[in-house]
């Protein structure tokens, strides 16, 4: 017996029916250089080609712009790829780009996204220019290789290209696109108008207008006023833009990379100094403290301005309300039961408004004008003991300035004399001399004009000190604040059972003024130059003349 016997056990083979198969098509390039030589387009006329030729029906193509490889979900068109084909009711046959380093460049990374295309979804990757898809296990491993190498090829790129970005920024050079207020020129730009030899990075409009908004922040003002008032001057700025200057130090000339072991000098002209620059960090961090699970119930008004200023005695910040029915405004300590006080004083009223009360208070802290010169005189006395050590600062840089010229000599003189000392190292070397005595003549330019403008702020503080009290009930909601963080910079407590602040701090000068008032009222008997020569030591803590500009 032959086995042809047993054919009619055979099953006939189905003859499989040929559908056309949908795909995708993915492009991108590095760089911009890249988008305007057309490769973008290459890219996409070769996937085109190749579906056609294959017999798949192009769908979708998408990317379409630069993106770093260095990461895979940082960017955006990518991203978007993945997004799309997950949610998508009909899914892909595959992904076509025409190399596979324009997918990632990520190595593992990749290849677990591939597997989860792949093996969950059912979606291939195509490479255009060698035919290799992953629905064949050995074109697959190839493809998971060309990630491989992709990955192996940047971290080859940044070995041989890391040390010379390090060079550059210890050198105090920018590396990517100037921050907002300045105009970047060099080789890396993508303006081809601002192409030169050297790295240039200066103010430029916009600077001039957010070298404002500093000075507007160093006076206590509030983001979204300084917004409003750079809007007036045409310039818009979102909050988180703002919100990100005050952290950069690149707006003081600083740089600072995580490539280089520590911040360095850069070549550029800060918008603000480095001292206000640290000035509003430190407001700002304390703010941040300051700000732990306490809130308002209402954004403040203008008939409550103490709200978010004002403590109970527990300590608890007083929020505010309106009573829209009789028109009437209160602030409340959401800790205590019953504890809400009226915010102004009426007819019907049993105690007085807390608004009144604090411009009481203020009048404690307003100069008599028979007082005026004596009180210059302890300014006077007071801005030179801060003046003090701006002094020792001056002399440590003049020192510092006759180091670095007698560097800059002796390096002159190796070079001329030492034919071997070669011209890369004498240009390295001036570099850093020339850029550190750049920054020491600024700061004793900055010194300078400290030492020499207090007589200006005198008269200034003068001016707004001989009668904060009506300053403060005059002034609009914003003025209002910016006087009650100037007189108590730690806020102030109020005592709910008979209604009597409690000061932690008073600012130096409204302190001194205090002095003379007792002074008036007969407390003390001495001199008043004799009285307040023993506060002054007390009195210049932490005092800033920017502080006064109300």
């Amino acid at each position: 017996m032959g086995v042809e016997n047993f054919k009619k056990f055979q099953k006939e083979k189905i003859t499989e029916k040929i559908d056309v198969k949908d795909i995708w098509g993915y492009t991108r390039v590095s760089s911009k250089m890249q988008l305007v030589n057309n490769s973008l387009e290459e890219q996409r006329s070769e996937i085109v080609q190749f579906a056609n030729k294959n017999g798949y029906a192009l769908k979708n193509i998408l990317g379409g712009t630069y993106e770093s490889a260095s990461g895979d979900f940082t960017r955006k068109e990518f991203a978007k790829l993945i997004d799309e084909v997950k949610n998508a009711k009909q899914k892909p046959f595959g992904i076509a780009i025409k190399f596979i380093s324009r997918f990632s460049r990520t190595g593992g990374n990749a290849i677990a996204i591939v597997n989860e295309l792949v093996d969950k979804l059912g979606v291939h990757l195509i490479e255009t220019s060698s035919g290799l898809c992953t629905n064949d296990e050995y074109s697959k491993l190839d493809i998971y290789s060309k990630l491989l190498d992709a990955r192996r090829e940047n971290m080859d790129r940044l070995e041989k290209t890391i040390p010379g970005m390090k060079s550059l920024l210890r050198a105090g050079n920018w590396l990517g696109k100037a921050p907002r207020g300045y105009t970047m020129r060099g080789k890396k730009v993508a303006d081809y108008t601002l192409l030169q030899e050297t790295q240039s990075i200066t103010i430029n409009e916009e600077g001039e207008l957010l070298k404002k908004a500093w000075k507007w922040k160093l006076m206590g003002e509030r983001d979204y006023v300084i917004r409003q008032r750079l809007e007036l001057l045409n310039l818009k700025i979102l909050k988180q833009g703002l919100s990100s200057m005050w952290h950069n130090p690149f707006y003081c000339g600083i740089l600072v990379n995580s490539l280089i072991e520590a911040p360095v000098k850069g070549n550029w002209e800060g918008l603000v100094s480095q001292e206000d620059f640290l000035i509003v960090d430190s407001m700002l961090s304390k703010n941040k403290r300051n700000a732990v699970k306490e809130y308002t119930k209402n954004k403040i008004n203008e008939f409550r301005p103490l709200t978010g200023f004002l403590r109970c005695e527990c300590g608890c910040l007083l929020t505010s309300y309106e009573v829209r029915i009789k028109n009437k405004h209160y602030y409340k300590c959401q800790k205590c039961k019953n504890v809400s006080f009226n915010a102004s004083t009426t007819l019907k009223s049993k105690a007085e408004g807390l608004n009144n009360s604090f411009e009481n208070l203020l009048s404690n802290y307003t100069l008599n004008t028979r007082f005026i010169e004596p009180f210059k005189l302890q300014l006077n006395k007071l801005f030179d003991t801060m003046n003090t050590e701006g002094k020792s600062e001056m002399k440590s840089l003049l020192a510092k300035k006759k180091d670095l010229e007698m560097k800059i000599e002796n390096l002159d003189k190796r070079y001329f004399d030492n034919p071997n000392f070669g011209d890369e190292k004498y240009n390295r070397y001036v570099l850093q001399f020339e850029s550190e005595l750049k920054a020491n003549a600024d700061q004793m330019d900055m010194n300078e004009k400290k030492l020499s403008n207090h007589k200006k702020h005198i008269e200034k503080v003068v001016e707004k000190v001989q009668n904060i009290s009506d300053c403060w009930g005059r002034g609009d909601v914003e003025d209002k604040i910016r006087i009650q963080n100037l007189v108590f910079p730690e806020g102030l407590s109020i005592r709910a059972e008979n209604r009597e602040y409690l000061t932690k701090k008073v600012n130096g000068i409204f302190e001194l003024i205090s002095v003379f008032i007792r002074v008036e009222e007969g407390i003390k008997n001495e001199k008043t130059h004799q009285n307040v020569d023993g506060f002054l030591s007390v009195a210049g803590t932490g005092l800033e003349p920017v502080t006064f500009g109300l």
